[in-house]
């Protein structure tokens, strides 16, 4: 967390031209951009600026659960502007902070016509007016700006912090960049086309099996956050999830904490398949016996999962490498362990070591124990 924070960071993309050619999206240096937004504090001097006192000093001198600075920073500037020509751009926009959630919108109405999510393309465009990113999604998106109404559009935050019941936003990270636009019309050859990439499809009948992740959260005797852990183990006990290279698996993925954890697994992709909230009469008893126990099976998990269904968002029902794992939920992906594009086995040995991971991505959690190993089998 401290190195992200402190070093520099940026981009790069993978493109496959016979794949995405034909698709006419908008292309080039100039029209096809990377946004990369995080939030920084600085000293007067224009230092970094991170506090080194933790919320528990006896127990982590330095550790804090969330790091949230007071400027919002697009590709290396605070609050930017971009002057922009009336038509098509495509964004990549990634969320590169600590842990900061970004919920995106333009001040004057602009739609993200939303094409990919984090690595991979959905088989539609998707429209919407918002889009709510976690630290390291991405959001692949244009923005046709010869429909914008007004000669300026600001790109807009209105995600509290800690996500999702923490503070509001305030005049300053509530604003991200100002776009400024030509009022010159032109011609525009690049379109959005109504289907972009099916890839095999995804489900749930494949798993080979079903595997339970819960999320924990541990407090002092003054209920300040001490340290997290996933299926209550630390990083470096022993590896307990083992899947075979070129399967599926189910995950259910259990969040007994009161955050949002964005869930990150190395090399598998998945798709979200639902969302359940816990009942709040049995939440206690719930997370009292997987507290006790750390096991779903045993603590009857199906009688307490069966609260209210929360959709996938319409632009996230793709294939992701990143999912906002709601609080009080059990959230069930499908993850796939080989191409998604072809559903082959990889074209590398998968089952070398030191092998891979999965964490939650607040950096600051993952740095505290909220991640686990992963070691792919043949």
């Amino acid at each position: 967390r401290v190195n992200l924070l402190a070093g520099l960071l940026g981009s790069y993309i993978l493109r496959h031209h016979a794949v995405e050619s034909p698709l006419q999206l908008p292309t080039g240096d100039e029209f096809d951009r990377p946004l990369v937004v995080f939030d920084r504090s600085f000293r007067t001097d224009g230092s970094i600026y991170m506090n080194s006192t933790g919320n528990n000093p006896s127990i982590h001198p330095q550790w804090q659960p969330e790091y949230f600075g007071d400027a919002i920073i697009v590709n290396g500037k605070a609050w930017p502007r971009l002057t922009v020509r009336r038509r098509k751009y495509r964004f990549r926009i990634i969320n590169a902070s600590n842990a900061r959630f970004f919920k995106f919108f333009f001040s004057n109405g602009l739609d993200f016509v939303v094409v990919g999510s984090d690595s991979a393309y959905l088989s539609k465009p998707v429209t919407t007016r918002s889009i709510l990113l976690s630290p390291s999604e991405i959001a692949d998106v244009v923005v046709d700006f010869s429909r914008s109404p007004s000669r300026t559009a600001v790109l807009a935050n209105d995600a509290p912090y800690p996500y999702p019941n923490g503070d509001p936003v305030n005049e300053e990270n509530g604003k991200v960049m100002n776009f400024i636009i030509n009022d010159q019309p032109e011609a525009d050859t690049y379109s959005i086309p109504k289907k972009l990439i099916d890839y095999p499809s995804a489900d749930v009948s494949n798993a080979v099996l079903t595997r339970y992740i819960a999320m924990y959260e541990y407090v002092s005797n003054s209920d300040e956050p001490t340290h997290l852990y996933v299926n209550g183990l630390p990083y470096d006990a022993l590896v307990t999830e083992t899947p075979k290279s070129g399967t599926t698996e189910v995950w259910e993925v259990i969040n007994l904490t009161e955050d949002n954890h964005p869930l990150h697994i190395h090399l598998g992709l998945f798709k979200v398949v639902e969302q359940t909230a816990l009942l709040a009469a049995g939440l206690e008893e719930f997370k009292d016996c997987m507290t006790e126990r750390n096991d779903a099976v045993k603590c009857q998990v199906s009688n307490y999962a069966r609260g209210k269904k929360t959709a996938v968002t319409a632009h996230e029902r793709g294939w992701k490498n990143v999912f906002k794992i709601m609080p009080g939920h059990v959230t069930r992906i499908l993850v796939r362990f080989s191409y998604i594009h072809t559903n082959a086995s990889y074209s590398f040995d998968p089952t070398q070591e030191p092998g891979y991971v999965y964490h939650c991505h607040i950096l600051d959690h993952e740095d505290n124990m909220m991640m686990r190993p992963l070691k792919v089998i043949e």
